[in-house]
Order: C-alpha cells, then structure tokens, then sequence
C-alpha cells in the first residue's frame, strides 16, 4: 500500500515537473528566440511562428506582447492594439516584458491612430506609476495642448521641467505658449533655452523669428527663419515670414522671391499656408501695381477655394481687366514688346516720338511732337508723355507732379497713360490745364483699335 502510494506520488511529482519545465522555461525560451528575431527586423517568420504557438498552446501574454510588437513595427497599428489591449485583459504578469512596456507599445500605436482621448487614458495610468517620468509627462502636455486645454498641458510642461531641466520639447512649447500670451521676456527665455540643448528644435527657431519679426529685428528674425526652414513642418511658414520681413524692409524683390519659395515648396498637406503666401504674394503685386501678376494669384487661390477671405470681390473688382488680352500685353509684356505698343499708342494719339527713356520697368517717359499739319506755317509744340504701367489708381500729385515736368522741358502740353482710371480730383483738375489723362476704358479703347488696325 504504501509502495503503492510512492509510485503514485513520483507520477504526480514528474508531471507536475514536466509542466513547470514546459511552462516556465521551454516556452518563455522558445519565445524568447522569436523575440530576438523581432529584434532582428524579421516580422513575417515571427507573426506565423507566434500564431502556431497560440493555436496550439494558447495565447499566454508574452505570446500576444511579441504579436502586438510585430504588427506595431511592421505599421499595422490597428491590429497591434487589439493585441495590447488582450495582454492588459489577461492580467498575468509576462516573462519577457512589463505593463510598462506593453501600455508604452499600445500609447505609440494610439496617437498613430489620432485617438488621443484613449493615449492619454493609458499615459496617465504609466503616470500614476511614474510621476516623475519626464518622457510620459511631456506626452501627457502635448495631448493637453492638441485638446485646447492651456491650463492643463502648461501645468504638465512645468512639471516635465521640474522632473528634467534640459527637456526641449517642453521648454520649446511653453516658449510658443508664452509668445502666444504676449509673456515676452518668458517666450525669450524658454525658446533660448529649447535650441541651446536642442540645436534641431526647428519649433523654437521660428517662434523666436516671430518674436524679433514683432519687435521689428527683421535682420535678426530673418536669420531664425532661416534656420527652422529646415523642417518640412515649419519650410513654408519660415518662407512666408521672411517675405513679410522683406517687405517691411522694401526690399521688394527678396520678399517676392521668399513667396515664390514657399508656392513651390508647399505640398497637399500644406494646403492653407500655400493659400496664404499666395494671398501674400497678390497682396504685394497689388500694392505695387502689377495687377496681372496680381489676378494670377488670385485665380490660383480661387481654383482651390473660392471663398478664400476678398479674393471673390477682388477678382470681380479687375473683371475688366482679366477679360482685356490687350491690357494684359501692356501690362505684362517684355521690353522689346512693350516699347513696340508705346509706339503704337503715341502714333494712335497723333505724335511723332522723338525720345523714350524708361525711367523704372513700370514709368516710361517720352518726348514727342504732334505730326506734320497740312498747313505748313503752324509750328509743332513738343509734348511730355508720361506712360505708367503698373496699375495703381494715379491721383492729383501725381498729375500736377506731371505738368511740372512738362515745364521743366519747356513742354506746352502733357499726357499721362494709365492701365487704370484716374481719381476724380485729377480729372477735374485736368480739365483747365494743358493734359490729357489716357487711363483704364480710354486706354483699352485705343490698344483695341490699334489691334483691329493691324
């Protein structure tokens, strides 16, 4: 009997040995290996050799953990959070990782997936375990600040200063914070900080430009923005900023050319800023009376939105002019080409050209005198022509400027050209004295007749 009990009792003992084996060291090795391999980059083997160990064996936690980490580096973060979530449900503690490392693995999948609400549950949860982890801290910031919730995610940058001084990211963000609360000397002092232990953070570059930009530095500023413009994230913004900077600075054709920079920079996701340095750039065309340059601009902005801010009430404002071909050749037409219709026009009006100076690319003036009459005894009065070919709306000063001129050159009579009509005071002003104001309808009037002429 008691033999009898022995034997039984080395049976029971050997099976309960032969588990404890199998489930305490053959497997965990066996996955140990497959773990290595994930390490190794090799996510196929390791997805098909995981899946016959959970149909055959069962699914323990680390089984799903090594799953959830090859369907999370392969990019397939949908599947990857289901199998985190499963190795939280089982509630056993795995061999080959932590809760740590598996909630760490489901936060990075989770914020892939843009579902924030759900990251910030799983990181205040590593919070409350960790509260000084400076890494969960941060994260937990930036959700806050996605969220709008200012109060919230500048008391978690703080505390990820606190819990680490040389944190970047944290520093950077309360400078940008700071700037956007006009905290000046506050934005300054984070923002210096962010690029002295991060000389890549391309954030605080750009919002230390906007700073001195404000404060009027446009050199300094400029100098900020050439530094985040290495970052795909800030490239165009920098662009636009350093346009705006130039032209404040009326270095005109630097700011043209940073707009131009940042149109041809910008991609499908940076569909807004591309709408606003076009904005920016017609804006500044407008300004200076290139009209064409200007309206192309604009329909560019009209294709892609055509409700964008006054671009429908400023194309309807130049309808005329973007349905004149003929004005469109006197605006913007090379050289050579556009002395031929200066030509043109001063033969229309009924003069003879006996010099034409380009004083600008934009103010032509030109010396004629009235052709030959039939009566030979009446003497020919020199005329000053003016020809203005960007389209701003010309106004009194301009117009008695004008007649001066004319004077100077001892001129009886003068003409001023314009693609646009002139101010009412200058046509009223005009009627008594010796000129004539040729501008906007008059103007493309005559450019019509002479292309019906030829």
């Amino acid at each position: 009997m008691n033999y009898m009990a022995f034997v039984i009792g080395i049976v029971v003992l050997g099976s309960l040995f032969v588990f404890v084996y199998l489930k305490l060291f053959k497997k965990p090795k066996k996955l140990q290996r497959i773990w290595e391999q994930i390490q190794a980059g090799d996510y196929k083997n390791s997805i098909r050799h995981l899946k016959t160990i959970i149909y055959k064996q069962g699914g323990s936690v680390d089984a799903h953990f090594l799953l959830a980490e090859c369907y999370r580096r392969e990019g397939n973060c949908q599947v990857a959070v289901v199998e985190y979530r499963y190795c939280l449900k089982i509630g056993k503690k795995p061999f080959l990782t932590s809760d740590k490392g598996i909630r760490e693995g489901l936060v990075e999948c989770l914020l892939k997936l843009n579902k924030e609400n759900e990251a910030l549950t799983e990181l205040l949860e590593l919070e409350r375990q960790e509260p000084k982890n400076h890494e969960y801290l941060v994260a937990i910031a930036k959700i806050f600040y996605k969220k709008g919730n200012l109060e919230q995610s500048v008391t978690y940058f703080d505390r990820t200063i606190k819990s680490n001084p040389t944190n970047e990211e944290a520093l950077g963000y309360l400078g940008m914070i700071m700037y956007h609360a006009n905290q000046i000397k506050e934005a300054v002092t984070y923002l210096t900080k962010a690029i002295k232990h991060n000389p890549r953070n391309y954030r605080s570059y750009y919002y230390l430009g906007r700073l001195y930009m404000d404060g009027r530095d446009f050199p300094r500023a400029i100098t900020y923005f050439d530094a985040s413009q290495r970052s795909p994230e800030f490239r165009i913004r920098a662009y636009l900023q350093k346009g705006t900077c130039y032209r404040e600075m009326d270095e005109i054709n630097n700011a043209i050319e940073e707009y131009k920079k940042g149109i041809a920079a910008a991609t499908g996701k940076d569909q807004p800023m591309l709408l606003a340095t076009k904005y920016m750039l017609a804006d500044l065309y407008e300004t200076r009376g290139k009209l064409a340059e200007a309206i192309e601009q604009w329909e560019g902005i009209n294709k892609t939105n055509s409700a964008y801010k006054d671009v429908p009430k400023k194309l309807e404002r130049y309808q005329d002019l973007r349905a004149d071909d003929n004005m469109k050749d006197f605006l913007v037409s090379p050289l050579p080409v556009y002395e031929g219709i200066c030509l043109d026009i001063i033969k229309h009006l009924g003069y003879e050209i006996s010099d034409m100076k380009h004083i600008k690319a934009s103010i032509t003036t030109i010396l004629a005198m009235p052709k030959p009459s039939v009566m030979r005894n009446v003497k020919r009065q020199r005329v000053y022509i003016k020809v203005y070919r960007d389209a701003i709306t010309l106004g009194l000063n301009v117009v008695k400027k004008l007649l001066e001129e004319a004077k100077a050159l001892r001129c009886q009579k003068a003409v001023c050209i314009s693609p646009l009509n002139f101010r009412p005071e200058a046509m009223e002003f005009s009627m008594t004295r010796q000129i004539d104001l040729i501008g906007g309808e008059d103007l493309s009037k005559i450019l019509s007749d002479i292309k019906t002429q030829v």
